[in-house]
């Protein structure tokens, strides 16, 4: 079973679960745009928390956040993170609930979307928004690493099991469409949400990286040569600073690893976290590795993600420096 069609019995699953729970997107009661809403319109009894949206992003994102005020669960599908860029005023608003009401209001609104290269799309289909999206004052922002936690991150997620912010899950496209075993299936995350996580231990390096860059991390650190670790996080706001820093510490070479381009995004900030909180550990420069800057053709999408190649000759820069 693919990983989209695992999601989508999880979708249904959570509808069942909490009668507060709606969902809504484009075209939902057609399946949705990755067909997120299958399970649930198959349904009889979920049809009628089955919401179809207009295409305009700000309009879906107001109307979950007036639902959320009423008492509602709204879990929101969008086509791509992008959208999210289309309706930025409104997901400003949606992270401000909370703080202009003095925290005597919450908007639980999870909204979950697609990221990054991997469906062959090209354009705002290959587009890593991670950066803007992050930088959303309130929201919580959360981001798929191995395709085997999808269902466990999607839960967990809409359980707001860390309190009641609003939440982005970031789906990366190249991540979606893997088969993964009954077996493999990771039911429970077993730590908080936003959690950083060695998924690879290693002496010489430390590499961080999210998302689909998770992978190609992790194939890098094998063919280096050398004994690096990879580190998976979870969460790009809020970063799971203390892990990070730990990390760090440990081997004092790092290199950052994410989809995308370098200018302006999380890598940045992560960065600039350690140059300041991790400084005296630091035995060499940091050294950032991503994909291409867009828009991006069909063609040659892919390239929106860090080449194993680029990252071997980080590790092996940051080791021997």
């Amino acid at each position: 079973m693919s990983t989209l069609e695992r999601l989508s019995t999880i979708v249904a699953e959570l509808l069942r679960d909490d009668v507060r729970r709606v969902l809504l997107g484009e075209d939902v009661r057609q399946g949705g745009m990755l067909g997120l809403s299958r399970a649930a319109m198959r349904d009889p009894a979920l049809g009628l928390r089955v919401l179809a949206t207009p295409l305009t992003p700000a309009a879906n994102l107001a109307h979950a956040t007036g639902l959320a005020l009423a008492g509602r669960r709204p879990i929101v599908t969008l086509g791509s993170a992008t959208a999210l860029l289309e309706g930025y005023a409104a997901l400003r608003e949606l992270g401000r609930v909370a703080g202009t009401s003095g925290g005597e209001r919450s908007a639980p609104v999870l909204i979950v979307a697609p990221t990054g290269p991997g469906f062959g799309l090209g354009g705002d289909g290959a587009a890593s928004p991670e950066g803007a999206i992050a930088g959303v004052p309130g929201l919580r922002v959360v981001i798929l690493g191995d395709a085997r936690e999808a269902g466990a991150m999607l839960r967990a997620a809409a359980n707001f099991e860390a309190g009641e912010d609003p939440t982005v899950l970031l789906l990366p496209r190249a991540l979606l469409l893997r088969e993964v075993e009954d077996g493999e299936v990771v039911e429970t995350l077993g730590r908080p949400l936003h959690a950083a996580r060695c998924v690879r231990d290693g002496a010489a390096a430390t590499v961080l990286a999210w998302g689909a860059a998770v992978d190609v991390a992790c194939a890098a650190a094998e063919q280096s040569g050398h004994d690096a670790a990879v580190y998976e996080l979870g969460g790009l706001a809020p970063l799971d600073v203390e892990e990070v820093v730990a990390a760090a510490a440990k081997t004092g070479k790092l290199v950052i690893a994410h989809a995308g381009g370098l200018s302006f995004g999380p890598g940045a900030e992560l960065a600039a976290l350690l140059a300041d909180r991790a400084i005296l550990h630091l035995d060499a420069p940091i050294v950032r590795v991503a994909g291409r800057e867009g828009p991006l053709a069909r063609a040659d999408e892919m390239s929106g993600l860090p080449s194993v190649s680029a990252l071997v000759d980080a590790i092996h820069r940051v080791v021997t420096y």
